[in-house]
């Protein structure tokens, strides 16, 4: 590079990601890393008091949220493919092989409005067995997730949690059974069996029980009163009811239901519709018989841990690109991918950490506008 004007080339460096407005790649990984674990500013933190390197929040900002635009890039792609229906199985399957598929929301705050990020996760199930705490019956072993997430609406992102399914072996002729759990939303089940009933496999749908238990609880308390003896005399034995012996004795128990009041006639109404439409997606007796999972703890767990630990701190404020980049980021790392993603050197295509000049500019570069809040 000539030293006297500056406007020489350097395309090594440039293809390592070095130079004005990148951070070396070792340093680039480890703030990525820490960037989608804590705040921005608490990565800045960390790297000066462990490796003795200041870089700027802003920085952490960009280069984190950088690598998750390359990460969701990748994503993108893969479910241009699947949209074509050319996405292949990954792996070997042993015949007979199962494997669990779980949907659920969590709710991030964007420049906007809160909106819902949607998550999903592919598993092994089975074939090994163990004791469940509850019923105290055998059931299949979830084995290690892959997770994404996605702030498409629904459609786009089921063609998102086909690709993850297609990673754990969605359309291996060796697979028999796919296990697909959820709550009552809409858009899960309208779609689930579009994208997931893939050749001769069996699609199991099951509605998550404690969600159901959650609409019985609604139901007594508007009929029998908040807290009330009553509303616990009457909901304790429908529970069982349902876990025990599936959706007939509670649709009867709601029917025998004949409360004066508008709110909680209204509430026997939603409760009599719930179960007569997912009445199939609860064969609680039938699931666990089968040593199927009854559950959707794995996805609501990855909801908390995936989404909400990160990205719903308080007064935290997300552009919509920011939050997706860093979900899809979080995502690879829960999915054990981080160190398979890092061997495509995404510091080569992510933006640079600080704009840098035009060429022939003079003077210092400003500094760049900082966000409102730390995140």
């Amino acid at each position: 590079m000539c030293d006297r004007c500056h406007r020489g080339r350097a395309p090594l460096a440039e293809w390592l990601g070095l130079g004005r407005g990148s951070l070396s790649p070792g340093l680039g990984r480890v703030a990525g890393r820490l960037g989608i674990e804590t705040s921005f500013g608490a990565t800045t933190t960390l790297l000066a008091e462990t490796l003795q390197v200041r870089v700027p929040a802003e920085a952490v900002r960009r280069v984190t949220e950088g690598i998750g635009a390359v990460a969701e890039g990748e994503a993108q792609k893969v479910i241009g493919m699947a949209q074509t229906g050319a996405v292949p199985p990954t792996g070997t399957l042993p015949v007979g092989a199962a494997r669990l598929v779980e949907a659920d929301g969590a709710m991030v705050h964007l420049d906007d409005d809160w909106h819902e990020v949607k998550v999903g996760l592919a598993a092994p199930l089975g074939p090994a067995t163990q004791i469940a705490s509850d019923t105290q019956r055998a059931r299949l072993v979830v084995g290690p997730a892959d997770y994404c997430a996605g702030l498409e609406p629904a459609e786009s992102f089921w063609y998102r949690l086909y690709v993850t399914a297609c990673r754990q072996g969605l359309g291996s002729p060796a697979l028999a059974l796919v296990v697909v759990l959820g709550d009552g939303a809409e858009w899960i089940w309208h779609y689930a069996a579009r994208f997931l009933t893939v050749g001769a496999v069996e699609l199991v749908e099951i509605v998550d029980l404690y969600h159901a238990w959650e609409h019985l609880g609604t139901v007594a308390q508007a009929v029998f009163g908040t807290g009330s003896a009553a509303a616990t005399a009457w909901l304790t034995p429908v529970k069982e009811a349902l876990r025990d012996q599936g959706v007939a004795p509670v649709l009867a128990a709601l029917q025998a239901l004949a409360p004066a009041e508008a709110t909680a006639a209204d509430e026997v109404r939603k409760a009599l519709g719930y179960f007569t439409t997912h009445a199939a997606r609860m064969d609680y007796p039938g699931f666990v018989a089968r040593g199927l999972p009854i559950g959707s703890g794995a996805v609501e767990s990855g909801c908390k841990t995936l989404i909400e630990a990160r990205e719903k701190g308080a007064g935290m404020r997300w552009s919509r690109a920011g939050a997706q980049g860093v979900a899809t980021l979080r995502a690879v790392a829960r999915s054990g991918g981080w160190a398979a993603f890092w061997t495509t050197q995404p510091q080569c295509r992510r933006p640079a950490v600080f704009p840098r000049r035009p060429r022939g500019s003079r003077g210092r570069r400003p500094h760049p506008a900082r966000r409102l809040t730390s995140q």
